[in-house]
């Protein structure tokens, strides 16, 4: 019997199962596969470690698992043949861009694949390239030469090294060759500048914001980089332009003017996406505001929002498999299909797990928005001393949206019920058979009032929604 060759889909898979396990169900939905092929997949991995004596994946229930050490994910990780299509292309890009000239005879050495694999390869290099208007000649008996890079190519350029960094991140799954290719450019050290700069001015970042600023540093070298300069009064600003020129002191004052620009750019609140990636999710948000009652969802909402389907659309169309295991519950179910409604008719795909993320954003705006419909509410407890719980009665009275709280022993209620009749928009309590039309609390946790009180604004918003 042969070494078992591991493939493209096998790398997916062992990725994924990096992260946590996964149910057949799951896996299809990530790697869009059937489910057939993903078993086949998962039984070609088992025989591959087998041979590497390392533990198998296991079935327990219906959910996979890979249990191995730290030191054995990155060894395996760290293996030349793990690489997949995407990466070997991506890799193949970025060097021939960032040297300006390839040999293909002896990066088909470096990744250890033969010349009909390296030839196909880099014909979808070539593709791209030529698509966008790039230029490149061969010198005959060395290899091939960039002579023009278009933007569009400076910015995929850009995507593929943002793509490397944020896989970085998170995941034991990064190009080895990349690494390699980049290692003069000391990110690390880059890294704890950008974070000393960020912390300074109070600034908050994401993985995405801190990927593309270790982006430009190449993108300033190879080509220099990209024009963030806008038409702001610049002066009101030199707090950030001394501070970036302290921290970076030891790189090049390119790459200190246009983070400049760009943290400007930021402070502004302007959203760091590239148009194509912005005008999708525009389109989402306008659809989810019309179908779930939200037209008039203020702009911090909305700016959350919108990061969040830019940062997925980016994930998905660069096949980032940086997700996590998520159950929803039923009402939420009903906004996930929504939401797959809107991304179908728009034609955008995105995986499960980023889904589930903005469903959920989509929940806590829903409860915000509709706070207003709550105004009265009644708080009836049989424990006698919750009305000396002074800690109870500050927490209700600092709450940020603020209800009016009436606390009474439940006893008063039982005596006459109908002496509260339409006096309040909601009625808790820690008796259990009090009444149908009372939702039942933990009398000395103000976290499980407040849950049941945004429980019950989502029931009701969710309601109005399925009977427009």
């Amino acid at each position: 019997m042969g070494v078992v060759q591991i493939n493209t889909t096998n790398i997916n898979i062992l990725t994924l199962l990096s992260q946590g396990d996964f149910s057949l169900d799951e896996f299809s939905l990530y790697l869009n596969l059937e489910k057939k092929s993903i078993y086949k997949n998962i039984n070609s991995i088992n025989s591959f470690l087998k041979d590497e004596n390392l533990p198998l994946i296991d079935l327990q229930g219906v959910t996979y698992s890979l249990k191995l050490s730290k030191s054995q994910w990155s060894s395996l990780f760290s293996r030349k043949d793990f690489i997949t299509n995407d990466e070997v292309i991506d890799y193949l890009y970025i060097k021939f861009i960032h040297e300006g000239f390839i040999n293909l005879e002896v990066e088909k050495e470096v990744l250890n694949i033969s010349r009909s694999s390296i030839i196909r390869y880099f014909n979808d290099v070539k593709k791209t390239l030529e698509i966008n208007g790039s230029q490149y000649e061969y010198i005959v008996g060395k290899g091939l030469k960039l002579t023009f890079l278009s933007q569009t190519d400076k910015n995929i350029f850009s995507k593929k090294l943002i793509k490397f960094f944020v896989k970085c991140d998170f995941s034991l799954n990064h190009s080895i060759f990349i690494i390699n290719l980049i290692k003069s450019y000391n990110i690390n050290n880059l890294l704890d500048n950008l974070y000393i700069i960020f912390k300074t001015l109070n600034l908050p970042t994401t993985h995405f914001i801190i990927s593309f600023l270790c982006s430009l540093h190449i993108c300033i070298k190879v080509f220099g980089g990209f024009n963030f300069k806008k038409d702001y009064n610049y002066d009101d600003f030199s707090n950030i332009e001394k501070l970036i020129k302290s921290e970076l002191k030891d790189y090049s004052l390119e790459y200190q003017n246009q983070l400049f620009y760009f943290i400007v750019c930021l402070k502004k609140e302007e959203v760091d996406f590239e148009p194509s990636t912005l005008q999708k999710a525009f389109k989402v948000i306008e659809e989810i505001k019309v179908r779930l009652n939200l037209n008039d969802l203020d702009t911090l909402s909305e700016k959350m929002l919108l990061k969040k389907i830019c940062f997925s659309v980016f994930k998905y169309e660069n096949q980032i498999f940086k997700v996590r295991n998520v159950t929803i519950n039923e009402k939420e179910k009903i906004l996930l299909n929504i939401l797959n409604n809107i991304l179908n008719d728009h034609n955008i795909n995105l995986f499960f797990c980023d889904k589930i993320s903005i469903t959920q954003i989509i929940t806590k705006i829903i409860i915000e928005h509709n706070k207003t419909s709550l105004k009265n509410i009644l708080l009836l407890f049989n424990e006698v001393i919750i009305l000396d719980d002074n800690y109870l009665k500050n927490t209700l009275e600092n709450s940020r949206h603020k209800f009016n709280f009436h606390i009474e022993p439940a006893f008063f209620y039982k005596l006459n019920s109908k002496n509260y009749e339409g006096k309040y928009d909601l009625i808790l309590s820690d008796e259990p058979s009090l009444s149908s039309k009372t939702i039942v609390v933990n009398s000395f946790n103000p976290s499980q009032i407040f849950l049941a009180i945004h429980n019950h604004i989502f029931d009701k918003a969710i309601q109005n929604i399925l009977h427009n």
